[in-house]
């Protein structure tokens, strides 16, 4: 039996990947083409291409996505908008889920990555964690965009959760950019994409589902730099709590996963 499972998983495994580029060259080529429009219609057309792909290709792969609390109303203005970053799969999946026109804060060294360097380029802000001068120009860019009616999606983590906290420690800078721009933030936690996808793990991907729960915007106006800090924890503090509710035994169940892998 453990045979034929491990045979089964490499055979979804193949399929997985083959969806996978196969949808992700026809974005790309989409996403190209829609460069030759204006700045904001081309980054709409880039959202909407992507959410498209995201959707195909789980659909494809028997995930399912589930979102709970959005308005889809509050989203058209600009705001920050948070999730916790557990897996690889929580892109696509905030992809589809999130009607909004938003920029993706994105490390810089994805810019390296065939087709998808070229995608972020399009759709995100790059920036360069170990230069300051770069830090301060991804920075200036998140709030002039803010302030010209374009939201952003930030992973305040950072970089992947590979702990069995909750949640790592967030860092400042989506919450400085809210602040400055006197716009709200949408936190949005994401449950099950570790267990749907590991981290790093490609090939122990599995079918499943993966929920999305949109909390209430926290509002950021007469907010001043000073506030950011418990601005911050507030944040965290709450979607560390909704986690809790939706997947109580989140860490305990994630180790006991990685002792069977």
């Amino acid at each position: 039996m453990k045979i034929l499972l491990t045979i089964l998983q490499r055979i979804y495994f193949v399929w997985v990947a083959i969806t996978f580029v196969t949808l992700m060259l026809l974005a790309f080529v989409l996403i190209m083409i829609s460069q030759l429009l204006p700045k904001r219609p081309a980054l709409r057309c880039t959202n909407v291409i992507l959410g498209c792909w995201a959707l195909t290709w789980a659909a494809l792969c028997f995930i399912r996505y589930k979102r709970y609390g959005r308005n889809a109303r509050i989203m058209q203005q600009p705001m920050v908008i948070l999730t916790n970053h557990n897996s690889f799969i929580d892109t696509p999946v905030s992809y589809f889920n999130i009607w909004a026109t938003f920029r993706t804060l994105a490390k810089k060294e994805l810019l390296k990555t065939p087709i998808m360097g070229s995608i972020f380029k399009a759709s995100g802000i790059m920036v360069d964690r170990s230069s300051p001068e770069s830090r301060r120009e991804s920075a200036d860019r998140m709030v002039a965009a803010l302030k010209g009616g374009i939201s952003l999606f930030v992973y305040p983590e950072g970089t992947q959760n590979r702990t069995n906290e909750f949640m790592q420690p967030f860092f400042d800078g989506a919450f400085k950019a809210a602040v400055a721009a006197q716009v709200p933030i949408l936190p949005i936690v994401t449950v099950n994409a570790r267990q749907v996808m590991p981290q790093a793990k490609f090939m122990k991907i599995i079918p499943g589902t993966i929920r999305q729960y949109f909390l209430e915007p926290i509002p950021t106006q007469g907010l001043s730099d000073a506030d950011v800090p418990a601005l911050r924890d507030q944040v965290r503090d709450l979607m560390i709590a909704k986690l809790k509710a939706e997947d109580p035994k989140y860490p305990g169940r994630d180790r006991k996963r990685e002792k069977v892998d």
